[in-house]
């Protein structure tokens, strides 16, 4: 449970909702921070062992299998199990009760070595064919990823898309000055008075896997900026100081590991929100940028189509063109940003926890 994962941001929220409604939840973690202390649902460590010898996920799940069935009368205390993470999908085998497979997708394994690719293979076929089998209930996160399992796993499958409306509340609760805050932050982020900020949140390592498409932000700024258009990209995200040098180097204006609390700022200082990312089980922080009112740009791949991009693009150079559409048409700009905060409101947590509390009570 660490700042900056999406899928450790979710089960906060959902498990924060769950125990503002009176039920005992326990979240059970392999490490975590004080990102989510004080939420209301106990974080517990579970220490897995078997060191360096866990890179291979067989070896990593075999060893979960063992630490997992040590807690076999810790785990009966409960009344339902929801597996959200690799290796704890396997929990099934140590529980009498009903599991709930909660999936959000395995990521595309171009880039990665050929041990790696052998590591996401084996997470697909155990998950697909074994895991989610075995369970009461499988949850995924979009109607893209629900296209993985089986026939037989669809008729208890449930597709429900996560909120993005986590910092908007914050920045509500606040009771700040939007106009305010965005002045204050683009001065901070260094964003000149008539640029354009095109904003995006990522993963912001140099060596990432391609997929995210960081090195094509990079590339299309650079381009737009070779055509004299005033913008400029700002990336949040994690990273190292190499990888913000690396990143400022590139021309870009890196924020890294920003504290949640200074997320909505970074959403106010922005203007146009993209992701060139090629796959995404949902893609969060475009749907949370939506919250905010920003027109977006993305690729009409994995499950951009279901969210609330703007301008769904098929290739590189249409990317460009509407990123430059967009930077030289405030209108625009408005009128998309206004569309894309309209299509943000189907997108809540609360709609979620609803959804998500119904499969619990239906499997209980």
């Amino acid at each position: 449970m660490l700042l900056g994962y999406g899928v450790d941001l979710t089960i906060a929220e959902l498990s924060r909702r769950l125990a503002a409604h009176g039920h005992d939840v326990t979240v059970f973690a392999t490490t975590f921070d004080e990102t989510y202390a004080g939420q209301g649902f106990t974080i517990e460590k579970v220490a897995i062992g078997g060191g360096e010898w866990n890179r291979a996920f067989p070896i990593f799940e075999w060893n979960a299998q063992k630490t997992l069935h040590r807690m076999r009368k810790r785990l009966a205390e409960f009344d339902v199990l929801v597996a959200a993470t690799f290796p704890f999908y396997g929990v099934w085998k140590h529980f009498e009760g009903p599991t709930v497979f909660f999936d959000f997708g395995n990521v595309p394994t171009l880039g990665f070595s050929f041990k790696g690719k052998l590591n996401w293979q084996y997470l697909h076929l155990r998950e697909t064919y074994q895991h989610a089998a075995k369970s009461a209930a499988v949850i995924t996160i979009s109607r893209f990823l629900a296209h993985r399992f089986r026939q037989k796993e669809q008729k208890k499958l449930r597709v429900i898309h996560l909120g993005g409306d986590h910092y908007w509340n914050d920045f509500e609760r606040r009771g700040a000055d939007a106009i305010g805050v965005r002045r204050e932050a683009r001065a901070r982020y260094g964003i000149g008075k008539d640029e354009v900020a095109i904003i995006s949140c990522l993963r912001l390592h140099k060596r990432h896997p391609p997929y995210k498409g960081l090195r094509e932000l990079l590339r299309l700024h650079k381009e737009l900026r070779e055509r004299k258009l005033p913008v400029r990209l700002v990336l949040a995200g994690l990273g190292s100081p190499d990888d913000e040098a690396w990143l400022r180097e590139e021309g870009a204006t890196p924020l890294t590991n920003l504290p949640p609390a200074e997320m909505p700022d970074f959403y106010l200082a922005g203007d146009i929100y993209a992701t060139a990312s090629r796959w995404e089980g949902l893609n969060l922080p475009l749907i949370e940028s939506a919250w905010f009112a920003l027109p977006s740009v993305a690729y009409a791949v994995a499950a951009h189509p279901e969210t609330t991009a703007s301008r769904l693009v098929r290739s590189h150079e249409e990317f460009r063109k509407s990123l430059a559409e967009l930077v030289q048409n405030p209108a625009l700009r408005q009128e998309m940003g206004s569309e894309s905060r309209r299509r943000a409101q189907a997108f809540s947590w609360e709609q979620a926890y609803e959804d998500f509390a119904r499969v619990l009570k239906s499997v209980i």
